[in-house]
């Protein structure tokens, strides 16, 4: 488990946020897991965390003005923590790592010892760890045959795309998102129980 404290999330904006959450799996029917797996989490980008930041001094990180933030998918993952379970990379574009550095560097002249593990990821699942590497391996190869489409299927080696349903207009797949909110949370006790302290919307671009 992470150490308690704030946390600063990137989020898609509201269509795209509901988009990713209907994909997100759940809780297995077909076999036992812990009850600490699948639990039902906000898609989002972890900018930085802190066990000693305030909610001050996470707001006085934040840039003077926030601007909408591509992010581009890259690999769906399987790692070895319960945060980092099964989750998407995504590429390190220049606005994305500009604001990440940013509030990290704000963050540290603060003293409050910033993180971000796998910078930038989207985790798709937490699994508990008595679940194991298998259960992880399972859930990302189940991902792999209903919901990732990855590489030469969607015209690139470095990519990955959500199947997040059909529309009138056809299939509605996401290699990205466009991240229009930033969210304070404390990350504290259970996952689906951490409140949202603030949430930030960036200015849109002008056309």
């Amino acid at each position: 488990m992470a150490t308690p404290g704030l946390s600063l999330w990137l989020v898609p904006n509201p269509a795209q946020l509901q988009l990713i959450q209907r994909v997100l799996p759940k809780q297995p029917e077909t076999r036992s897991v812990s009850a600490a797996s699948y639990p039902e989490i906000t898609p989002h980008i972890t900018l930085a965390s802190s066990g000693k930041a305030t909610q001050d001094t996470i707001l006085r990180a934040l840039p003077s003005t926030l601007r909408p933030i591509p992010v581009e998918f890259h690999k769906l993952e399987v790692g070895d923590h319960y945060f980092r379970s099964v989750f998407v990379s995504a590429k390190k574009t220049t606005e994305l790592v500009a604001l990440h550095e940013h509030i990290m560097a704000a963050l540290d002249r603060d003293g409050a010892s910033p993180s971000a593990p796998s910078f930038p990821h989207m985790s798709i699942s937490y699994i508990a760890d008595e679940d194991g590497d298998a259960e992880r391996k399972k859930t990302a190869d189940e991902l792999r045959a209903v919901t990732v489409v990855e590489g030469s299927e969607i015209g690139g080696a470095e990519t990955v795309a959500l199947r997040c349903g059909d529309s009138e207009e056809g299939h509605v797949w996401l290699s990205g998102f466009e991240g229009t909110e930033v969210w304070i949370v404390r990350c504290e006790g259970p996952v689906q129980h951490w409140p949202v302290l603030q949430k930030i919307t960036v200015t849109p671009d002008v056309a």
